[in-house]
């Protein structure tokens, strides 16, 4: 599994567009000399941004060893030999003896004898499946959608194997790494499908508003201010300070400390998070 670097993880996952205004607020309000609130926001924002950070590259790293996985199996051989080789070695088209007591290391046919297997992996389902070999004369073609009963899926766990006779339990390797069933799941974890969240849109809706009214609040102040006499650095200072009553700056830093917090409470029921703006969806 590719591993992300900081930068991209803080850019897609973490930092949202309105750390810009937060940006510009902390500066306009130091500028200002409003020293206190500036830095408390900026403390928190800072230490929420980089909680957030250190758990989505945690959960990452945890997926990637969740995800891994290697075994040694034993290959057929020309002459009716088997030999011992690791799990990552195996090409689509190599039988293998069916292993028992542990988790499938691919996509497999069984190609004799029957097994047992637990697909709670897959399914959510706790009893048992009872696989069954391809027929030996059948005039149907085998795909994978019709044929569940004779596939062996990768990342299932085999309780037992029922050879026929002194023969092994055969399968023919059909799909290795991320085109396993297993693989796939993983790649949905991985690279989510974007999804058009009203949350945000609105979100984006009620900032625009609010900078519509702190501009139209400008330009009506402005010409009252000329009139009293108010020196231009002080109208402009007031003009900017505007944007940030009427756009609340902390609004990230609440959003944020609220997800992280709910990565916490996740976390504890063993539940791992890798976009952490999801959760704001699941909410």
């Amino acid at each position: 599994m590719p591993k992300k670097s900081v930068f991209s993880i803080l850019v897609s996952e973490v930092l949202n567009p309105f750390y810009i205004f937060q940006v510009y607020s902390v500066a306009l309000w130091m500028w200002d000399c409003y020293y206190m609130y500036a830095s408390c926001i900026l403390v928190i924002s800072t230490g929420s941004v980089l909680l957030s950070l250190y758990e989505t590259i945690k959960n990452h790293n945890d997926i990637r060893e969740m995800a891994r996985y290697n075994c040694r199996v034993h290959l057929m051989m020309p002459g009716d030999k088997t030999r011992e080789v690791e799990s990552t070695n195996l090409v689509p088209g190599d039988v293998i003896v069916v292993p028992q007591n542990m988790n499938l290391p691919c996509d497999m046919v069984l190609l004799s004898g029957a097994a047992i297997v637990n697909e709670a992996m897959l399914t959510g389902e706790s009893i048992p499946v009872m696989k069954s070999s391809l027929p030996f004369v059948s005039s149907e073609i085998y795909s994978e959608k019709g044929s569940e009963k004779h596939t062996l899926f990768g990342g299932t766990s085999v309780i037992q194997t029922r050879p026929v006779g002194d023969e092994p339990v055969w399968a023919l390797v059909k799909n290795t790494g991320f085109l396993t069933m297993k693989g796939s799941l993983i790649r949905d974890i991985l690279y989510p499908k974007d999804v058009k969240f009203k949350f945000y849109s609105d979100g984006f809706k009620f900032v625009g508003i609010m900078a519509i009214l702190a501009v139209f609040g400008i330009m009506a102040t402005i010409p009252l201010q000329i009139n009293i006499g108010v020196p231009v650095k002080l109208i402009v200072d007031r003009g900017l300070d505007l944007i940030t009553v009427t756009v609340p700056p902390a609004l990230p830093a609440a959003m944020s400390c609220g997800i992280v917090f709910a990565i916490g409470r996740l976390k504890r029921k063993d539940i791992f998070c890798i976009s952490p703006p999801r959760i704001n969806m699941a909410g």
